[in-house]
């Protein structure tokens, strides 16, 4: 069952990725809790544009996430805080001005 923290967590990962330029739908993201520490995982990493893949590795180079582990184990708000973290150095989202 998807609880408060899973849904701030996943949220916080979505507009990370928004700031790179990705949309939820080119990569799934899960929160496993099945051991001690709960475990941020992108089961689906970006693929099939080259650009895009770029973009998803420095992502989760700002998470200190390796590309062959995909996976981040902390407490829940070590997790929260890191993604906080990112967000700050992360690229800023364009604003669209009037037409």
């Amino acid at each position: 069952m998807l609880d408060n923290i899973q849904v701030a967590i996943l949220s916080r990962v979505n507009e990370l990725a928004a700031r790179f330029g990705l949309k939820p739908h080119e990569f799934v993201a899960v929160i496993d809790n099945a051991s001690d520490k709960p475990i941020l995982r992108f089961e689906v990493p970006v693929s099939g544009n080259s650009a895009k893949e770029k973009r998803f590795s420095q992502m989760l180079d700002l998470l200190k996430i390796a590309d062959d582990s995909h996976e981040l184990k902390a407490t829940a708000e070590e997790i929260v805080d890191t993604l906080d973290n990112a967000l700050k150095r992360a690229p800023k989202q364009r604003q669209l001005g009037p037409r």
